[in-house]
């Protein structure tokens, strides 16, 4: 049932995004799945006290570095302080506006971090010299942490993205975790958790890796296809584990064919009534529209 809460834009963008991707879903699911989501996205303190299976990570303990992509999926700011206390050597690689947004939180995980006895670097993406970093942090044996899905604030072109597969459509993806991946020779390996009441386990994928005389550009899409796959498994049931849904629209990932006149009337399958500025009309959320009364 809609209530004020639902009759907002913000609501309305969460369930065209849900849309696009889960075509297949009622609308009056979104209503249950939005609240789920409030809920479950809910702030957690970073020292979350939740017991963690951590079986999963042994392949972290030896071999080459890895480059370990996370996701927003409800404990992003949880798990790299569980790979620290089980003594998993990394730089963690994010987003200035993140940092900077959530500065004293990263200052809390970062004075966390390094109780391990161990030194923690915090690595911008958009520093000039952040491959140069990275490769450091590679070649000195330890394993580069960053988001998968982070994507937050970039308004790069699409030109500069590469389009894969993600649930029931596509997405673009800046292609910069497959690059750093194909230019220091430094597997893929996601990791992400199973939350029940009283524990969470850990999982992981599949380390992924440029096969002999693979080009750049394959391996890119490969890798990206790969990584939002392992994603795209996660949430194809219990979507409102996803942070992201919310600001999709923000992050330039994706093209929204422009409708024909005519096509889509006030009484359109998938409209919202919703107000813009001073005037009355109708949000349709399966063109991404907006329709004056």
């Amino acid at each position: 049932m809609f209530t004020k809460q639902h009759l907002t834009w913000e609501y309305a963008i969460f369930s065209a995004h849900i849309h696009r991707y889960l075509p297949h879903l009622k609308w009056e699911d979104h209503v249950i799945i939005y609240n789920k989501w409030i809920a479950y996205h809910q702030p957690k303190p970073l020292k979350y006290s939740i017991e963690w299976v951590v079986s999963a990570l042994d392949q972290l303990y030896d071999g080459d570095p890895k480059i370990i992509c996370l996701y927003h999926l409800g404990m992003h700011g949880q798990i790299p302080l569980v790979l620290a206390d089980e003594g998993i050597h990394f730089d963690l690689l994010m987003d200035t506006k993140v940092f900077q947004k959530n500065g004293h939180e990263m200052q809390v995980m970062q004075d966390r971090l390094r109780k391990t006895g161990r030194y923690y670097r915090f690595l911008m993406s958009d520093d000039p010299k952040v491959l140069l970093k990275a490769r450091s942090t590679i070649r000195e044996g330890r394993h580069l942490v960053l988001f998968a899905d982070g994507n937050s604030g970039a308004r790069d072109s699409l030109d500069r993205k590469v389009q894969i597969n993600f649930l029931e459509s596509t997405i673009y993806a800046r292609k910069g975790i497959a690059l750093l991946s194909y230019l220091l020779q430094a597997p893929v390996i996601p990791v992400s958790h199973y939350q029940y009441e009283n524990h969470c386990d850990l999982f992981t994928g599949t380390p992924l890796l440029k096969k002999e005389n693979e080009s750049k550009d394959d391996y890119i899409k490969r890798c990206m296809q790969f990584l939002y796959q392992f994603l795209g498994d996660q949430i194809r049931t219990h979507s409102w584990h996803w942070e992201c849904w919310s600001y999709l629209h923000e992050l330039n990932c994706y093209e929204v064919p422009l409708s024909k006149p005519g096509h889509i009337g006030l009484e359109s399958d998938g409209n919202i009534d919703l107000m813009l500025g001073n005037k009355r009309g109708v949000f349709n959320r399966k063109h991404f529209c907006y329709l004056l009364e």
